[in-house]
């Protein structure tokens, strides 16, 4: 499968809307650790960012591993993230995730994620339901966080992250959120012919997306 596992922010609600916040939840996941554990009971595998992992645009492990929510010391991530929730004055911070009535891979990942950012000081509760009301949410943005994917079926970067293109260009994308100087980036990205420059410009896009917008 060439399928990514996604946590969905909506930047329309607060604190939502706080770069900060949305940073916070990012980095209190244990992404190297969580993908070991969770691949012996669910269909979760490598540590990937937006690109498939492996593929010629695809961003190495040590490259990842400069991102927020890839850092490999999980506990200088977690400290991070109780700093950025303080500074933006969402300690304490509680919402609901909505997941899909899906055992495989959504109830394990939404377990997992639950007991993640309660390591943060963060309580979320989970509401589950189905596939239609699931979908019917996340195109009418109302939810606080959603666990999605993002599937589609041979790897082909160019096309896969237009999932994370700004929504008020992709429709694929339920964050609620337009974003000019990321579209900038994948322009220039979707137009470069030469592979060297090309992996550089998705380097470009993905610490955007991952890290500067924390869009994802």
């Amino acid at each position: 499968w060439n399928c990514s596992n996604i946590v969905t922010t909506n930047h329309a609600r607060k604190p939502f809307d706080d770069v900060r916040v949305r940073k916070a939840l990012a980095l209190a996941l244990d992404q190297w650790g969580g993908a070991t554990a969770l691949s012996r009971i669910a269909v979760v595998h490598a540590v990937g960012g937006i690109v498939f992992p492996g593929s010629p645009l695809a961003a190495t492990k040590a490259e990842l591993q400069q991102l927020p929510g890839y850092w490999p010391d999980i506990e200088k991530s977690r400290a991070e993230a109780r700093r950025l929730l303080r500074e933006a004055g969402a300690e304490g911070l509680s919402f609901e995730l909505l997941n899909r009535n899906v055992d495989q891979p959504f109830k394990y990942l939404g377990v997992w994620l639950v007991d993640e950012w309660a390591k943060i000081g963060v309580k979320v509760s989970q509401k589950v339901v189905p596939t239609g009301p699931w979908f019917d949410s996340m195109r009418k943005g109302t939810f606080d966080v959603v666990l999605e994917s993002a599937c589609q079926s041979v790897p082909n970067p160019l096309l896969d992250i237009q999932k994370f293109l700004p929504s008020d260009v992709s429709p694929q994308n339920y964050n609620q959120y337009s974003d000019p100087v990321q579209m900038a980036i994948y322009e220039k990205l979707l137009h470069e012919t030469e592979p060297a420059k090309q992996r550089a410009l998705m380097r470009e896009f993905e610490k955007y997306t991952l890290d500067t917008g924390a869009h994802t």
